[in-house]
């Protein structure tokens, strides 16, 4: 009797020896930085055709994208935020696994993107 009880002691201390790593330290990994678990990073760039970006995983650039992308023409983004607003969709979508990232005009349209 006395060895099953101390069965159930030992696992009930596990579990919540196991609870309080995930809720603190999980939850401490997630906050660093202010960007969560993303390694990416969106840094705009002023070219010869306008604004771009750059998006880095760490310190290795990933992308650089010197023009508006699902856009004909080498015409880059006409102010600095709406290459930031356009970078930031790219990191979501990297986030989230997908690549290539590519971005539609529809995509554009909705960030209120002029092309």
């Amino acid at each position: 009797m006395i060895r099953g009880n101390s069965r159930i002691l030992i696992i009930g201390i596990l579990a919540f020896a196991a609870a309080i790593y995930f809720l603190f330290f999980k939850g401490q990994m997630a906050n660093q930085g202010g960007e969560g678990l993303s390694r990416f990073k969106v840094e705009t760039i002023r070219g010869e055709h306008g604004w771009g970006y750059h998006i880095r995983k760490d310190t290795t650039l990933v992308i650089e994208q010197k023009v508006i992308p699902g856009v004909p023409g080498i015409n880059g983004f006409v102010t600095e935020q709406e290459a930031a607003k356009t970078g930031a969709l790219v990191k979501q979508k990297l986030d989230r696994g997908v690549f290539p990232p590519t971005i539609t005009s529809r995509e554009l349209d909705s960030l209120g993107i002029k092309y």
